[in-house]
């Protein structure tokens, strides 16, 4: 099977390293010619439970013109490049190539099934991260698959593949699957804001405090949406959620601090670490205030946080404590 991977960020180095074993030939398109991984011709990653990190050939180019049509394209952009990076596979390929999302948000799902006759999904329930252009650090191993073709032969090899280096779940519906992750990406701009990567053990009660509010709003809104719970294995099910709201923070905390020490940066917070100013606060938290919005719900925290951090991000974006942080929700929810 020839994969292209579309992106040479940290989730598509990782997956394309789990992958590799069942791939006759693994290509990468990147931005400009002067890119590492069209130099090196390589690639590596480190897994969970690996002390070293495992190298994987690769041929990376900087344009699709000339390259030879592959078994199926995985998209690993951010929700802002989508539309550019779906027009070059189209013109390329055609639009009865397959192609694999692995992007947060929900809106892409829509859009790709649209363009795409055999569209698969991949929700990614593990954070990966670069240490360098060409080497990428996984944390966690979970992973959720769907197609819009039932039987689909590449989805069941992409299975066959990951099974046994990871755990694999399979779901009907990629909206579903898409929106509960959703919630739990509602997050990472409070990760963000916080700089978390860089002060884990700051204030965890009142980061404790903060996302146990956005995601039991994020969890009202789905369930008023008719959205139905996915079961995917790595993510924390809709009745956890719940009881970090009705049990004591006594018992809830140590929960929480164990699972954010496992926790890696995140992808917004890279995207503003790379200095990129762009980040998916709309594909994620500006989609679900428009959720909200749609069936006339009080999202106080998460409108908070997502206005917060556009001005925030404006600003210059230096962290604040998660103090600061609760300090201007609550000021922002009294306007």
């Amino acid at each position: 099977m020839k994969i292209l991977y579309v992106g040479s960020g940290a989730v598509n180095l990782c997956l394309a390293g789990w992958i590799h074993s069942g791939t006759s030939v693994t290509q990468f398109l990147v931005r400009t010619p002067e890119n590492e991984l069209i130099k090196a011709g390589a690639f590596q990653c480190r897994f969970p439970g690996d002390k070293n990190t495992r190298i994987y050939e690769c041929q990376a180019f900087a344009s699709l013109e000339g390259v030879q049509r592959p078994d199926l394209v995985v998209i690993g952009v951010k929700g802002y490049s989508l539309d550019d990076v779906l027009n070059k596979i189209e013109a390329a390929f055609g639009n009865e190539i397959p192609v694999m999302s692995v992007l947060n948000g929900v809106e892409h799902v829509n859009v790709i099934s649209k363009r795409f006759k055999h569209a698969l999904f991949a929700t990614i329930i593990f954070n990966a991260y670069r240490i360098s252009p060409i080497s990428a650090v996984a944390v966690g191993r979970s992973i959720a698959l769907s197609s819009s073709i039932p039987q689909s032969r590449i989805l069941k090899r992409i299975r066959q593949v990951l099974s046994g280096k990871m755990s694999v779940s399979l779901v009907k519906d990629p909206l579903d699957a898409a929106h509960c992750k959703l919630i739990i990406n509602l997050n990472n701009a409070l990760l963000t804001i916080v700089a978390f990567h860089n002060h884990r053990s700051r204030e965890l009660e009142v980061l404790h405090k903060l996302t146990t509010q956005i995601l039991n709003e994020g969890l009202d809104v789905l369930k008023a949406s008719g959205v139905k719970e996915a079961k995917i294995s790595g993510m924390p099910s809709w009745l956890l959620i719940r009881l970090t709201k009705w049990l004591p923070q006594s018992i809830t905390l140590p929960i929480f601090e164990k699972k954010m020490r496992a926790n890696s940066i995140n992808s917004m917070a890279q995207d503003m670490e790379a200095g990129r100013g762009q980040t998916e606060l709309e594909e994620i938290n500006g989609y679900f205030i428009q959720m909200a919005d749609k069936k006339g719900m009080d999202v106080p925290h998460n409108r908070a946080l997502y206005h917060i951090f556009k001005e925030w991000n404006t600003s210059g974006g230096q962290p604040l404590t998660p103090s600061e942080l609760l300090s201007r929700i609550n000021s922002f929810s009294k306007r």
